[in-house]
């Protein structure tokens, strides 16, 4: 029996190698798509659900973190393989954050473009839809089950018939069906998805970046707009490859040079390669802009640059940063923090069922004070979650009251810290200072 079964299942095992189900780089057909996206005076995520078949209606949800004033936001997804589109538009309630959900059509899978217009800005962002494909071992497993169960029927009746050879045939044949069966089920974990490609794997150059602002000093309390332009760092074309990275493809961070002034955005893609947002100079002096992506074939990447807004500066020196919005004050352990030596910060939001942003339950995102390092922890809970399981989406409130982050300064001196949570879905930051001792310092 085993020498007639050894065949049958080197075939199995060739056959489960050969196939792998459908998945995007760092996303898997069962996951959502998620982009946040600072446009039209808002902070939005616009998550695309997954899909379970095409064609269908595919589900959208504007999660709108900051609302501003409100306004419409118009939605299109477009097949770039066939040019089929469907378009829906929501509108965001001005003061009121939350989700706005919109119906779409998905005609079929493969690469496509979301498309979101607001306030007379347009971001179109690539993503690939995907559906859930069957795993062969389980195709396998079933088929064995089925034959097997047919193939029992078939030996009690020949029993019943009294027909020996036909009996034993049918016997036979339900064995082999059980063993393959069994056996493809126990392999089977040798056959998982492929998570995202090992550091051996990447291949691609950095991307080189240029940082413009738009006017090129902008005046105290106008508009500007910042646009960072990503080129392939070999051949000098657009890098148009990023991946979705913690919701977003661009994480863009500005800080006044004193740390003052502070903002967390996600800049539209605008054209190949081409990120902006519009802000306000809200104050005068230095600023640093540091960009966070991650290209496909290249993995995560910080850029950054820096404009000066013109102007005097008539503030207190000792005034709290301008995104101060909570009495709350992290703890740090130990309460004196020593380079390269592992610090945990807690902080007591007070609110019992915080929702993730951009993945995670909170963002800590710190700056050496000369604007020379930054930092960008997530919440030591909700980063388990993600490395066991999948994090729920901010539809679902699941964590706080108490945030942890675990992070090692790489060197002593003064550090400022932003942490950043969802509470009701607006996002709430509270600004730190931290000062960093140097091994063996005797503090």
């Amino acid at each position: 029996m085993i020498n007639r079964l050894t065949p049958l299942l080197l075939a199995l095992v060739a056959l489960l190698a050969w196939a792998s189900p459908a998945a995007a780089h760092g996303r898997d057909a069962e996951a959502d798509a998620r982009f946040a996206q600072t446009i039209g005076g808002m902070e939005l995520t616009v998550v695309v659900r997954a899909s379970i078949r095409v064609p269908a209606p595919l589900q959208v949800d504007v999660v709108a973190h900051d609302p501003g004033k409100g306004g419409r936001v118009e939605l299109a997804v477009r097949s770039v393989e066939d040019g089929g589109s469907s378009t829906a538009s929501v509108r965001v309630e001005g003061g009121r954050p939350g989700m706005y959900p919109a119906i779409l059509r998905a005609g079929d899978v493969g690469p496509h473009e979301l498309e979101v217009r607001a306030g007379g800005e347009r971001s179109v962002l690539p993503f690939d839809l995907l559906v859930p494909s069957t795993p062969r071992w389980e195709v396998v497993v079933y088929a064995a089950f089925a034959c097997g169960a047919v193939a029992l029927l078939g030996a009690l009746a020949s029993a019943a018939l009294r027909r020996r050879g036909a009996a034993v045939a049918f016997a036979g044949t339900f064995a082999v069906a059980i063993v393959v069966a069994f056996t493809t089920g126990a392999i089977s974990p040798w056959f998982a998805p492929e998570g995202p490609p090992s550091p051996e794997t990447l291949t691609r150059p950095n991307a080189q970046p240029l940082v413009e602002v738009a006017p090129e000093r902008p005046a105290l309390r106008s508009a500007y707009r910042l646009r960072v332009t990503l080129f392939d760092g070999s051949t000098g074309a657009p890098a148009d490859d990023l991946a979705e990275h913690h919701a977003a493809l661009t994480h863009l961070v500005v800080t006044s040079d004193d740390g003052r002034f502070f903002r967390h955005v996600h800049p539209i893609r605008t054209a190949p390669g081409v990120y902006e947002v519009r802000l306000r100079a809200e104050q005068p002096g230095r600023h640093l802009v540091y960009v966070e992506f991650e290209r496909a074939g290249a993995g995560g990447q910080l850029v950054s640059g820096a404009f000066t807004v013109p102007g005097p500066d008539h503030r207190d020196r000792g005034e709290r940063p301008v995104t101060a919005s909570t009495g709350a004050q992290p703890v740090t352990e130990p309460a004196r923090p020593v380079a390269g030596r592992p610090l945990r910060l807690t902080l007591d939001t007070g609110a019992p069922a915080l929702r993730p942003w951009l993945g995670m339950a909170g963002h800590l995102i710190l700056r050496s004070h000369d604007g020379g390092y930054l930092g960008h922890v997530h919440e030591a809970r909700s980063m388990a979650d993600a490395t066991a399981a999948r994090v729920p989406d901010e539809s679902v409130a699941r964590y706080g009251p108490r945030l942890e982050f675990v992070f090692s300064f790489p060197r002593p001196g003064r550090y400022l810290v932003w942490i950043q949570y969802a509470q009701d879905y607006r996002i709430v930051t509270v600004p730190h200072v931290i000062e960093v001792a140097e091994e063996g310092s005797g503090r």
